[in-house]
């Protein structure tokens, strides 16, 4: 990393993944404003940023532990002294299952399960290592991904996992991520009230059962205003919040704002309507769609390769000149900052702070 502390951000070499410190602070303060006055846990997801020093700001911040994907982000966040872990997908077979052991010896960690044999696998681990690990019914509210069926299934696993040794039930996980990013604020709040009501309408059929229920966590940011106002739900999950990509700011009612941009250089300026940038899909994920020049609303980005970008000019639009500067704001922040080694901090067109992304490449 060419960068140093106080150089400016116009003489970076690009492409160069930028975050403006002044709009992450701003974006962390809200959503812990906004848990604490809804009367809720705050548990934001790390995938976002993959960095324990994010992580901490978060936990200054009100936030009671943090969220985490994968158990390869979870040793990341563990070693950089973040102690209180969610990992919200399964953790199946022995390789994984003896890191998660592992991890457990140093962490207070909860896991999520939606197969009796895989909490069975991991009790056994457990009681091997003789530690005890808090553990999570996931139900699915309607993704369609992981997460065992609301009501009488979920019930069911529930009393499994409550009656395995070196498990403790503790409650339950139900995540909407497919409503996310519905941009209508009207639909968006319908189809998640109707999960929410699974999930909950579930937490009543466990405690029927005889079993406590601590936690209820789910929500990400497109979805934490709905999800807090059901009775039951005892916790959030966001993450995306504190970078706001292109696609997020689509969503209507989201109170947060872009923080997060990639700048890059016009390298070729050759044809009469759009221009070539140094930034395409090892710089730029297209994963949520395309990603929008900042503060150009004439400029439609699409990628040209592993290393250049097109900019395509509107009718009557200007282009910038070849060795011009062009920010742009991701579609999908997660994949996008995944790509990177490094994130940059800037407050007032200066570098701050210079941050590796050691959570980077841990998809295991």
């Amino acid at each position: 990393m060419t960068a140093t502390i106080g150089q400016s951000v116009d003489s970076l070499d690009t492409p160069v993944l930028i975050v403006d410190l002044d709009a992450l602070d701003r974006n962390l303060g809200r959503m812990a404003a906004f848990a604490h006055e809804a009367g809720v846990a705050l548990r934001p997801h790390a995938k976002a940023h993959k960095l324990p020093l994010i992580a901490r700001k978060q936990l200054e911040l009100g936030a009671v532990g943090i969220t985490c994907s994968k158990l390869g982000e979870a040793e990341v966040l563990v070693a950089g002294g973040i102690l209180g872990i969610l990992i919200s997908s399964e953790i199946v077979g022995p390789t994984k299952i003896a890191r998660l052991i592992a991890l457990a010896r140093h962490a207070r960690l909860t896991i999520v399960v939606d197969d009796a044999e895989n909490a069975a696998a991991i009790s056994a681990a457990a009681v091997d290592a003789g530690i005890n690990i808090a553990a999570l019914v996931e139900v699915d509210v309607g993704q369609r991904r992981c997460g065992v069926q609301p009501g009488q299934p979920a019930v069911d696993l529930a009393g499994v996992v409550a009656r395995l040794p070196g498990l403790t039930f503790t409650g339950l996980q139900g995540y909407e991520g497919h409503l996310q990013h519905v941009y209508d604020r009207a639909e968006r709040k319908a189809l998640c009230d109707a999960a929410m009501e699974k999930l909950v309408a579930t937490r009543a059929a466990v405690e029927a059962s005889g079993l406590p229920v601590g936690i209820v966590t789910t929500a990400g940011t497109g979805t934490a205003e709905f999800a807090v106002l059901h009775e039951g739900v005892t916790e959030i999950q966001p993450g995306s919040y504190i970078w706001m990509d292109c696609n997020y700011a689509r969503v209507a009612g989201t109170p947060y704002e872009s923080a997060l941009s990639v700048i890059a250089t016009v390298v070729s300026r050759q044809r009469p309507n759009d221009v070539i940038v140094d930034a395409g899909w090892k710089a730029l994920s297209t994963d949520g769609g395309m990603p929008v020049a900042l503060d150009c609303p004439d400029l439609t980005y699409s990628p040209a390769g592993d290393e250049h970008g097109r900019l395509t000019v509107a009718d009557g639009g200007t282009l910038p000149e070849s060795g011009d500067r062009v920010a742009i704001v991701p579609s999908h922040c997660d994949t996008t900052v995944n790509l990177y080694d490094w994130l940059i901090g800037v407050r007032n067109g200066v570098v701050e702070t210079i941050w590796p992304i050691p959570g980077r490449g841990k998809t295991t």
